[in-house]
């Protein structure tokens, strides 16, 4: 009873404390960061940082939230004002969805000059990275976190035997060969379509089926960043961007400088072409309608497909001692590379935004992000880390991600992403299939996305 008492009495006392200000409850800075591919890893390492250094006070834990249910739990946070979390990732596509809800961090750097690292070198950022993922409608509403490309994946020990390199050339009368570190010419699409024929039917390499490439085109985002891909080749070549104008960071390759559907047949054959290249390189992979970002990948690990366009965040899986091909994978550069990633930034409600600035200021500089591309192969946005020569020699894929950054495809961020997404799904399969020719297709996508678009009042 005694025991009892004295609790009673201890718990009374911590009441008054608190409330008469002697004793303040420790502050929580929530963070929620995607599950995925060591984000969240990355989020709690860099947590335990910041509260080495000001736990005193406030102190920082991440919640990992998984992809499927990230934005839908953001929303409901937004929308009602809940505050549920201070900081979250953000794919850069959904930023058009959020972005309103976001704080412009430089309200915050104005309000709280103190705290503004001056060796943060926001032009360690690639320009296409602070354009895509750092700024909305002109604002800055977050710092670029992971940055991801698609990356070309291949069979060194089939691109580099001397046999098939000889039969190769005899074939198509030039050298087989993949792009590497220091070179300054990329594939074009005919060298890729070429390549992925040669490794179907040009040559015998395994027992079974074989197949030149593994390419996704399934429902739903892969179809519509794969095909972004090809169009980005020609909508940022000279002839493209003489039709279609510059690229406005917000809406994507996908639309014209002043916000139509670029891929329409009745703007130009561009968007035709691309289709096209993308339903002949489809010949050469195992069904793409049904591969999708995650599935896509298994029949190269799996040693079946010669090449593999997907992530640059999936080199760990597919190379690891348990993989089939372990220690026979390289990486090279796509014709214009798309561009995936994540933005770190912070719900405009917050009550800490001084310290929530604070946390992704750290979790974001150039010090951390080469510190966490070593420790969970986290992919870096900082081109010190990217360009970093003993991290190259350790990591044969590391070398692609900065030329690829120099003429990368990007999605729209517009808020009805997800309507055009889809539209774009239900219809370009069928090209697939043959139920509608490639032209017919884009028309009816692209006056289908005019609408979405007009309705929305962004065009």
């Amino acid at each position: 009873m005694r025991y009892k008492l004295v609790i009673v009495v201890t718990m009374v006392i911590l009441f008054v404390m608190l409330a008469s200000g002697l004793v303040t409850a420790k502050d929580i800075l929530r963070i929620g960061i995607m599950s995925a591919h060591g984000m969240s890893d990355s989020a709690e390492a860099i947590a335990k940082k910041f509260n080495e250094l000001y736990g005193d006070r406030i102190e920082a834990q991440v919640t990992a939230i998984g992809f499927d249910v990230l934005l839908d739990k953001m929303l409901t946070d937004f929308t009602t004002g809940a505050g549920s979390f201070d900081v979250y990732s953000v794919a850069y596509h959904w930023i058009g969805t959020v972005g309103n809800y976001l704080y412009d961090l430089e309200e915050i750097r104005k309000n709280f000059p103190e705290i503004v690292d001056p060796e943060y070198d926001y032009n360690d950022f690639p320009p296409i990275l602070w354009q895509t993922y750092a700024t909305w409608q002109g604002k800055n509403i977050g710092l670029p976190f992971v940055d991801g490309t698609l990356v070309l994946f291949y069979r060194t020990d089939l691109f580099e035997n001397p046999e098939y390199r000889a039969k190769f050339k005899e074939q198509y009368g030039y050298d087989l060969y993949m792009p590497k570190d220091g070179d300054e010419k990329w594939l074009d699409l005919k060298q890729l379509r070429d390549y992925a024929e040669f490794f179907t039917s040009g040559i015998k390499w395994r027992d079974g089926e074989q197949y030149g490439i593994s390419l996704p085109a399934a429902t739903g985002d892969p179809i519509l960043s794969t095909f972004c891909m090809f169009f980005g080749y020609y909508r940022r070549s000279k002839e493209g961007l003489e039709i279609f104008g510059e690229v406005d960071p917000d809406y994507g390759d996908f639309f014209t400088a002043d916000h139509k559907v670029a891929f329409d047949p009745a703007l130009s054959d561009l968007g035709v072409k691309a289709l096209q290249n993308y339903l002949e390189l489809s010949k050469f992979s195992p069904n793409p309608l049904t591969l999708d970002w995650v599935t896509s990948s298994e029949p190269f690990r799996s040693g079946l497909t010669a090449m593999f366009i997907g992530w640059g965040g999936y080199w760990p899986s597919i190379t690891d001692p348990t993989s089939p091909i372990h220690g026979k994978v390289g990486a090279s550069v796509v014709p214009a590379p798309h561009l995936g990633g994540w933005c770190v930034a912070i719900n405009k409600v917050t009550k800490h935004p001084k310290e929530a600035y604070m946390y992704i200021q750290l979790l974001t500089n150039k010090e951390n992000a080469k510190y966490l591309y070593e420790t969970f192969t986290e992919t870096p946005t900082r081109l010190s880390t990217m360009t970093d020569e003993q991290l190259k020699a350790k990591n044969p894929d590391l070398w692609v991600m900065a030329p690829s950054l120099t003429l990368p495809s990007v999605r729209p961020k517009i808020p009805v992403l997800p309507k055009l997404e889809y539209a774009m799904g239900k219809t370009l399969g069928k090209a697939w299939t043959g139920e509608m020719k490639p032209e017919e297709a884009l028309k009816v996508v692209a006056d289908e996305w005019n609408r979405i678009v007009k309705g929305a009042g962004l065009q």
